[in-house]
């Protein structure tokens, strides 16, 4: 026989929902990975620009602005970088234990790649900074230095006044691909380690990585479409013309990708996604809507496709307004990305309650600080150059 046991329990009222879920969960990631990954999206597609204007020509012109300048702009874009890094882990000692004993498990994660080649490609950036530079006014710079710098000089920039890759074909090619594979790995390392990321399904997609890759390309194309005539002036005292043509299109193809992508991505989790899925489309539909639709899709898509497909696109101004606005865009889908990955990890007050933290402020301005001062140094490089005329052709002693 089964006695049942009865016991008087009080009466216990629903929770308010608020209550059920308050509760806050650390982030993996804060928005100094947002920085990291634009930064060096930005590097990436800077390179991938420059390794196609390399292709189109055997030997550099010196009044070519992407030759000259991209490879100082990949420098200070991936230093600062790193600097976001370092202030996320709050640990150095740890990236560099990740070199030394990080290698049992090589195969299975993404940041023992990047360890070396994002390294690699600072190197790379840092030595074709040098012989991008005309190679007479970089003997006399060197030359003018004292006596006792001279040794420092030729080691810094890795004896460069003394040989030409252009010279040497196979070398050439093999520099040039190169750096089309650190092109294609900098935007694509931070979107690849959010999929590494455990406890956030919603990073599990190739979807992003493809948009980091695509954004990355568009915004090398629009930093020489916005920056490009005063970083010359600056560097060279010379004028030149603002860029069209194939920068233009080029940010076209980064950004329909994108835009592509994202709209593929966002219809296929809201019909057929899984419930984390269904959990993020309903946060970019709800909360996070006019984060997305004006940072996003308006600014970042809409915006700067009508302002190159357009007749507008032959004026300075609209080009120079889209590339603002592929930068811009470009961030707001990385902290979209970033931030709505992780606020439905665990519960729902990882939206409800964020913030910024004053010391993420401190370092995205040191970063940017730099950033600027480091790119400020390195435009007082002796580049050299002949006369140019407004349209950027080189001037012959006949039409000077």
């Amino acid at each position: 026989m089964i006695e049942t046991i009865t016991t008087t329990v009080a009466a216990v009222g629903a929770q308010p929902l608020n209550e059920l879920l308050n509760v806050t969960h650390d982030r993996p990631f804060s928005l100094l990975f947002g920085n990291y990954s634009w930064l060096l999206g930005m590097a990436g597609g800077v390179a991938l620009v420059w390794a196609i204007d390399a292709v189109r020509r055997e030997r550099h012109a010196d009044s070519d602005p992407v030759y000259q300048l991209a490879m100082p702009l990949c420098v200070v874009l991936i230093i600062a970088g790193f600097l976001n890094v370092l202030a996320e882990v709050q640990q150095p000692s740890r990236l560099i234990y990740g070199y030394i004993q990080g290698w049992n498990y090589w195969d299975t994660a993404i940041i023992k790649y990047g360890i070396i080649l994002l390294p690699l490609f600072l190197a790379s950036s840092w030595w074709l900074t040098f012989q991008c530079i005309d190679k007479a006014a970089l003997d006399r710079g060197i030359r003018n230095l004292p006596p006792g710098l001279v040794p420092f000089a030729e080691f810094f920039t890795l004896w460069s006044r003394h040989y030409d890759i252009c010279d040497y074909p196979a070398l050439r090619r093999v520099v040039i691909a190169a750096m089309v594979v650190f092109g294609l790995f900098a935007p694509l390392y931070s979107a690849v380690f959010l999929m590494y990321e455990h406890g956030v399904p919603v990073w599990n997609s190739p979807a992003q990585a493809l948009i980091f890759l695509a954004t990355g390309l568009a915004k090398g194309a629009a930093i020489f479409l916005v920056f490009t005539p005063a970083l010359y002036k600056l560097a060279t005292g010379k004028h030149i013309a603002p860029p069209d043509g194939e920068l233009r299109w080029l940010a076209v193809a980064g950004l329909t990708v994108a835009a592509v992508t994202w709209f593929g991505w966002m219809w296929w989790i809201g019909r057929l996604g899984t419930t984390p899925d269904l959990q993020f489309s309903a946060l970019i539909d709800g909360p996070y809507r006019s984060l997305v639709l004006w940072h996003w899709e308006i600014i970042g898509l809409i915006v700067p496709l009508l302002l190159l497909t357009t007749p507008l696109g032959r004026i300075p101004f609209s080009r120079w307004i889209a590339g603002v606005a592929i930068l811009w865009g470009s961030y707001a889908i990385r902290i979209i990305v970033l931030l709505g990955g992780q606020a439905l990890n665990r519960s729902g007050a990882g939206y409800l309650e964020f913030g910024l933290e004053p010391e993420v402020i401190w370092y995205t301005a040191f970063s940017v600080v730099f950033l600027v001062g480091l790119l400020a140094l390195l435009l007082l490089l002796p580049y050299g150059h002949p006369d140019v005329d407004a349209s950027g052709q080189v001037l012959t002693g006949d039409k000077q």
